[in-house]
């Protein structure tokens, strides 16, 4: 997790970062780890982990048992700053309940950070089980999905074509992988203003998305919902869904301001 090996501005200040990588340390699965098992996980030598750990302790970010630490709610702060400074907050979370109602699937509210796309709001929809249901702050491959298709298309065009020469992995035989393909499905989400994604991170599942933007017109996330094909097929979602999407994101637009 640590690249320190990387060249680094004049500003840039080690220890907040080494900070930042034991808070990332914590995860499915780690919700409780040793001093032994952070530093190894954030790449730390033990003396230098063990005083962020305390440091942590001491803001309230964390708690330990003597032997083993793990995160508090109070680190939910670092997400709240960045959620209410974007307006993806709970004011949003009303209307994404009643389009998932509306609709009757599952919906999410998504953000890019490469190569991946991060759930940072969702909406069940009853009875609607799906393999790969995000839950809030889950990441999935942004070139197999919908919102990413979305997400991408917002990016200038030199930008995009510097990150799609690192390897892509392939999901089902219908992944998109290679730069001109994806160049090509990208400028297409662009031109008609939504994506909708059939079988290219699971098969038999389709996904759509729509940008959603502020008064401003800056894109903001990706509203997205999925649906297993024997359900709704992809045509389905493109003719009937996606407009009910592109009518919800107009009204959370206006929550925005």
């Amino acid at each position: 997790m640590s690249n320190d090996a990387a060249p680094r501005s004049r500003g840039f200040v080690t220890a907040f970062a080494r900070g930042l990588e034991v808070i990332q340390a914590f995860g499915p699965g780690a919700a409780r780890l040793t001093l032994s098992e952070v530093a190894a996980r954030a790449g730390l030598d033990r003396a230098v982990a063990r005083r962020l750990l305390m440091t942590l302790v001491e803001l309230g970010m964390a708690r330990s048992d003597g032997r083993q630490f793990s995160l508090t709610p109070e680190v939910l702060r670092l997400s709240q700053a960045y959620l209410g400074g974007t307006g993806l907050d709970r004011r949003l979370q009303p209307a994404l309940q009643a389009l998932a109602r509306r609709i009757g699937e599952s919906t999410s509210l998504t953000v890019l950070d490469w190569p991946h796309i991060v759930n940072v709001a969702r909406a069940e929809a009853a009875d609607r089980p799906f393999r790969h249901a995000l839950s809030v702050s889950a990441r999935m491959p942004a070139h197999a999905t919908a919102s990413g298709r979305v997400l991408m298309a917002a990016l200038p065009e030199a930008h995009l074509a510097a990150l799609l020469v690192a390897p892509l992995e392939r999901h089902t035989p219908r992944t998109l992988t290679e730069p001109s393909e994806l160049s090509r499905a990208v400028a297409a989400c662009r031109e008609a203003g939504f994506a909708v994604l059939d079988g290219e991170l699971e098969e038999g599942f389709a996904s759509a998305a729509v940008p959603l933007r502020d008064s401003a017109g800056t894109l903001v996330a990706a509203l997205a919902t999925s649906s297993h094909s024997g359900r709704r097929t992809a045509a389905a979602l493109r003719s009937d869904i996606v407009p009910l999407m592109q009518d919800a994101a107009r009204g959370m637009a206006a929550l925005l301001g």
